[in-house]
């Protein structure tokens, strides 16, 4: 249950509250519905999610959502993925080891709290609906990954790394990881976490004197 606090509240964070409608337009409208959707697949899952208990959660007639998006796994996915973190605006140092914690660390911003709640609810019910697996691995997963991808094959170009280090084997322990420990644990990752992930794990794997180099 979240907690009394000062101040007003988004309707992402009144997860119990179904608004009154009123008249907004525009951008107003769209954050009000993608609010809508991150509550209610925290709330009661994508399988009771509906463009009903969306636009009466947002405030807003059905007729913004039925003109937009043919169904409710539509819906969800381009949600989800504008609420995503864009790669291309997370600044490089250049250095792998501080890329690796700073890109992930990038990408998690958007997943805090009631977010978090609503991508593992959603990725517990995924292996349901093949449809959403499939647009959820292509729209919201791939582009996180290929990003991480193009980050390593740029430490690589550097010498940081050697090229034959970033085999299919690797690189699917680094995303496996990443899911495990930002998608399925309750708790949202630290930046120590992170850290530890990187150095105890991914380094290794990528740069097997990387513990001699620390020392």
């Amino acid at each position: 249950m979240l907690g009394v606090m000062s101040g007003p509240r988004s309707a992402i964070e009144q997860t119990g509250a179904h608004p009154f409608r009123t008249r907004r337009r525009g951008t107003a409208v769209e954050a009000a519905i993608s609010n809508a959707v991150i509550a209610e697949l925290a709330e009661v899952g994508f399988g009771r999610l509906t463009f009903e208990s969306v636009a009466e959660r947002a405030g807003t007639g059905k007729s913004p959502l039925y003109r937009r998006w043919p169904d409710t796994t539509s819906l969800v996915i381009d949600t989800l993925e504008k609420l995503g973190s864009d790669s291309a605006e997370y600044v490089r140092t250049d250095v792998l080891r501080d890329d690796l914690i700073g890109l992930t660390l990038h990408m998690l911003k958007p997943q805090k709290g009631i977010r978090g709640d609503a991508y593992r609810s959603l990725l517990g019910e995924a292996h349901r609906y093949p449809q959403l697996l499939a647009r959820f691995k292509a729209q919201v997963f791939a582009p996180r990954f290929e990003a991480l991808t193009e980050l390593l094959c740029d430490a690589a170009g550097r010498g940081e790394i050697s090229p034959d280090r970033l085999t299919p084997v690797v690189l699917e322990v680094l995303h496996a990881l990443i899911i495990k420990r930002t998608l399925l644990d309750t708790q949202d990752p630290a930046e120590k976490d992170i850290a530890e992930m990187v150095d105890q794990v991914l380094l290794p794997l990528l740069r097997p004197d990387s513990s001699r180099a620390m020392d």
